[in-house]
């Protein structure tokens, strides 16, 4: 079970502070000329948000020397000396206050104290910009005390005016309070407790959820001193981790041995945006049933490859074969996940009659794989050789002449078309033997062949759109590209699998349904593409220079060569043999060009589109959670 707080994240000064940046973004874009928007000094210590200001062009600095009247100014949450708002005014650069109101509050009865002769005492870490600002409306005059060690600091003047960094761990700011009244006993003392409630509020609930649950995670950015204070108090419970990186969690918990049984809490602190902390929620929801279906599948595996040899089968029939099995055992089983979703959803029961359908879907996957080697010529797939360069390595040992070596590359392509037709129909043989007497065995095989036909379509137009963009017959439109990605991958990888598994649970699929899954397809080849390229080959498992051998057209393609960058890329796009430095140069030219950019925006789009589709499905919260997972997965995976 995973819980989150029912108080924790972005706390209301935050939520306010992101409001009026989005606010104004949104305003000047209304207009013909925009003012450019900066936000002076971090607005939240929350790296994601600074990145998504970053992609609307909304950029964080740390000196106004730079501003000009032409300007937008957005003060940050924790606030700013009075200085700030005097330069502000005094060069008429028009500003917004998105000060947190407690913090405003301080601020005011600082300055209004340090004018009536008080000595300013502000509890806190003198680093802390909430401290820095705070320490401005008195003229930078105010002791900065964090622990007794700074005692000395204070002055014998009789009248002083103790103020806290709203942050501050609540139990250390009375004992440091106590001890400097016990000190200054007799002294004229006024004592302000103006911590964050929302701060105290977020740790309560969390040490609530914390004391129930095996482990705990707490997201937030490593310079947040709540975030901290709130690891702190949830590791003094249970075991606890801490991160600010998505990608680093995903990497944890997917090698982590972490139960899906267990009980798991997911806190933030008030600088954590909420949807941020759900998304790790997401995230881990759809690994931990991803892990527990792939302990199931693979579990089995090897009886349903080993029954693909028959002991009468001839040598070469067993070795032929013996390749396909190793190509056929190590996939990553988003397939067969998916299709265990959909059952899962569609019976809402923890027995599950998948298995059988799953490892016919991965072998037809395997042998879709077998005949793309093919047409591709590629050398590696899943990290290993393909079956037509086995083929070839273990005939081209023996240096004969020219039409030897011809037909030792017809025999391996040969090879290859007969073991992808071996594994299409011993993928059908798993389907009749398991599900013949099932009473939606006929709408199984319907769908099941539909997603094959669609596969077909869609790789005629993948073979087809390079070589006419090649030889300069056409010229291939974006939605050509899409065409590929619904047909190919969004039914073959998400649709498919998912209304598959969604059939055999005894429910009919649905437009809506099929067209968020669509969604989450072309994600998933949307990112492939851009990782085709600008990933590492041995994370990918595969050559990252195939895509650039194969002519392969991708969004990233279509939007080059409609810009000044097309000649200087088609100079090595669609060439063979490629080198390394060959590779850098496409890279700086996809990124000179904004075709990076572009397919990464395009991935952001389809992304939120997504979620948002998702959010009205009419499937219970789980099968939401495991799909936005399944998202947040595809957008930050590695290969």
């Amino acid at each position: 079970m995973i819980y989150i707080p029912k108080i924790c994240g972005t706390c209301k000064g935050s939520t306010k502070a992101l409001k009026i940046v989005f606010d104004v973004y949104e305003r000047e874009q209304t207009k013909d000329n925009p003012k450019k928007i900066y936000i002076y000094k971090e607005l939240l210590h929350n790296p994601k948000v600074i990145e998504k200001f970053e992609n609307l062009g909304i950029e964080t600095i740390d000196t106004l020397d730079n501003v000009t009247d032409n300007d937008i100014v957005i003060i940050r949450a924790h606030g700013e000396p009075k200085e700030t708002y005097a330069f502000l005014e005094s060069h008429n650069i028009e500003y917004y206050d998105a000060t947190c109101a407690n913090v405003s509050k301080i601020h005011q009865k600082v300055s209004e104290k340090y004018k009536a002769g008080y000595e300013i005492i502000v509890i806190g870490k003198s680093s802390h910009s909430e401290v820095i600002g705070t320490n401005g409306w008195c003229n930078n005059n105010a002791v900065i005390i964090n622990d007794e060690d700074d005692f000395i600091k204070i002055s014998k003047k009789n009248k002083k005016f103790i103020i806290c960094q709203t942050t501050y761990n609540k139990e250390k700011f009375n004992s440091l309070v106590s001890k400097i009244e016990e000190i200054y006993e007799g002294f004229d003392i006024v004592v302000d407790n103006s911590l964050c409630s929302a701060v105290e509020h977020i740790c309560k609930s969390s040490i609530d959820i914390a004391k129930k649950c095996d482990l705990m995670f707490v997201i937030g950015g490593s310079n947040s001193s709540n975030t901290n204070e709130l690891y702190k108090l949830v590791s003094n419970i249970t075991e606890a981790y801490k991160f600010s990186d998505i990608n680093k969690f995903y990497k944890f918990i997917l090698n982590e041995d972490i139960s899906s049984k267990c009980n798991i809490g997911i806190t933030g602190g008030a600088s954590t945006l909420t949807t941020e902390i759900y998304n790790y929620k997401y995230l881990l929801e759809f690994i931990l049933f991803y892990k527990d279906r792939l302990k199931e599948l693979k579990g089995n595996q090897d009886i349903i490859n080993n029954n693909l040899i028959k002991d009468n089968d001839n040598k070469i029939i067993k070795e032929l074969v013996n390749d396909f099995i190793d190509l056929n055992k190590d996939g990553k089983y988003i397939r067969g996940t998916l299709i265990a979703l959909g059952e899962f959803l569609a019976t809402d029961k923890n027995k599950l009659n998948y298995l059988d359908l799953a490892y016919a879907y991965e072998m037809f996957q395997t042998s879709v794989l077998v005949h793309d080697d093919i047409i591709d010529n590629a050398k590696i797939r899943r990290g290993k050789e393909t079956i037509p360069r086995r083929i070839c390595q273990k005939y081209m040992i023996k240096k004969k002449n020219k039409t030897y070596q011809e037909d030792v590359l017809k025999l391996a392509n040969s090879l290859g078309i007969c073991a992808g037709d071996f594994g299409f129909y011993e993928a059908n043989k798993i389907l009749i033997n398991n599900y013949s007497k099932n009473k939606n065995f006929a709408k199984l095989m319907t769908i099941y062949n539909d997603i094959i036909i669609k596969t077909i379509k869609g790789e005629i137009i993948d073979v087809t759109l390079p070589f006419m963009g090649k030889y300069d017959l056409t010229t291939p439109q974006e939605q050509d590209i899409i065409d590929i990605y619904h047909l190919k991958t969004s039914w073959y990888t998400i649709i498919g699998p998912f209304i598959l598994g969604y059939v055999l649970g005894g429910k009919n699929t649905t437009e809506e349904l099929e067209n968020a899954l669509n969604k989450i397809g072309i994600a998933f080849q949307l990112k492939d593409d851009i990782l085709g390229i600008f990933a590492k080959s041995e994370t990918i498992g595969k050559s990252n220079l195939s895509d650039i051998e194969e002519f392969k057209q991708t969004i990233l393609y279509s939007h080059i060569i409609n810009t000044p960058y097309k000649k200087d890329f088609l100079k090595i796009y669609g060439k063979k043999n490629i080198k390394e430095k060959d590779l850098l140069k496409i890279r700086e030219l996809l990124k000179s060009s904004g075709s990076y950019d572009y397919a990464v925006n395009y991935l952001e789009k389809i992304y939120n589109e997504s979620l948002s589709e998702i959010d009205n499905l009419d499937i219970n919260d789980f099968g939401k959670d495991i799909l936005k997972g399944l998202l947040i997965y595809i957008k930050i995976r590695e290969k």
